[in-house]
């Protein structure tokens, strides 16, 4: 049956103040019950053969109450009741069921609710997990159950997204539930000149130290000229998270001159897998232009480039990188010393596979 909350008056009796005919489902009581529906009745309660149990299923109008007949399927055709027939209100065992049936629901569904009378008095009720009803978790509306240790270790329900948010720390984000590792993105490594060499054909100056002050920073640069376009080379292996999709780059270099010329600054490279032979092309260059903004010796840092792809891109692999000054493309007149450059990258994890 269906859990309910039925209500009972002692001694209440009264008639039916117009007639309930076969199959009729509005009831006139004489006299007010006290109580709205739901309710039971029993009409005609000391004749056998017409007695019939009767719920008062909704509304407030005792005058006409809509009722569900013969709930004790005694009658195969609802009998007739004539005006002035007896009808009480008393226990039966549909009152007995429906406290069953709403006990049952408690237990189910874990659906408490108002205060026990004692704290003597306890409700044993039993969550079956396997019989609970599969549902797609909504993360950022859902909750679940706790035991709540601020409030006397009371039963409450928290959000799934609060959760979340309280498991969220360092380098933890939350967002709507979801938590994120903030390590997982753009990473970024320092190669510095020294770490390059000269192509063989075409090449760059040698490694050259440049010493401003004693006691000061001294710089070590591949020294590129104005005449012709001049390259180095150096490889990484990127880590094994690495998503292997576009880079990007940016390139920190000094020159003798005070000026405002342009240099122009081309990066390429490919990975090289175990076994894959070394002997093939670079993919296609991405470029960077920056100017000299102020005096010899002064640290110039480009911006950072378009994304470059990287031909046959792999994580564990070796990547080969070219660096050229493209000065057909700049308008410097003197060498630009490249100190290094700083590669942009991107990873799907934090941990080597």
């Amino acid at each position: 049956m269906t859990a309910q909350e039925t209500n009972l008056v002692n001694a209440f009796e009264t008639t039916l103040a117009a007639q309930l005919a076969s199959g009729g489902t509005s009831m006139n009581l004489t006299d007010d019950p006290g109580v709205d529906s739901k309710a039971y009745f029993v009409i005609d309660p000391d004749n056998d053969s017409t007695r019939e149990v009767v719920l008062w299923s909704s509304g407030t109008n005792h005058a006409a109450a809509t009722v569900t007949r013969d709930v004790d399927s005694k009658h195969g055709t609802d009998p007739t009741h004539a005006a002035g027939t007896k009808v009480r209100l008393a226990v039966v065992k549909q009152h007995i069921e429906d406290i069953h049936d709403r006990v049952e629901d408690i237990a189910l569904t874990g659906n408490v609710t108002g205060t026990l009378a004692s704290a003597t008095q306890d409700i044993d009720t039993t969550i079956v997990l396997n019989d609970l009803a599969a549902a797609a978790v909504n993360v950022a509306n859902d909750s679940i159950a706790i035991i709540d240790a601020d409030a006397s270790s009371a039963t409450k329900k928290e959000s799934i997204a609060d959760l979340a948010t309280a498991f969220a720390g360092s380098g933890i984000t939350a967002t709507s539930g979801v938590l994120s590792n903030d390590v997982i993105g753009k990473q970024s490594m320092w190669i510095p000149a020294a770490a390059m060499y000269p192509t063989n054909t075409g090449g760059c100056a040698a490694i050259a130290l440049t010493e401003t002050t004693a006691g000061r920073p001294d710089m070590y640069t591949l020294d590129f000229d104005a005449s012709s376009d001049e390259n180095a080379q150096f490889s990484i292996a990127f880590p094994s998270y690495w998503n292997e999709n576009t880079i990007n780059f940016q390139v920190f270099w000094t020159t003798t001159a005070t000026d405002t010329d342009s240099v122009d600054w081309e990066l390429a490279a490919v990975s090289v897998v175990d076994s894959g032979t070394t002997d093939v092309a670079f993919g296609t260059a991405q470029s960077v232009t920056d100017n000299v903004i102020s005096a010899a010796e002064d640290l110039y840092v480009s911006a950072v480039s378009g994304d470059l792809t990287v031909a046959s891109a792999a994580a564990n692999a070796l990547t080969y990188f070219n660096i050229e000054r493209d000065a057909g493309s700049d308008t410097m007149a003197e060498d630009a010393k490249l100190i290094g450059i700083k590669i942009f990258y991107t990873v799907d994890d934090v941990h080597e596979a």
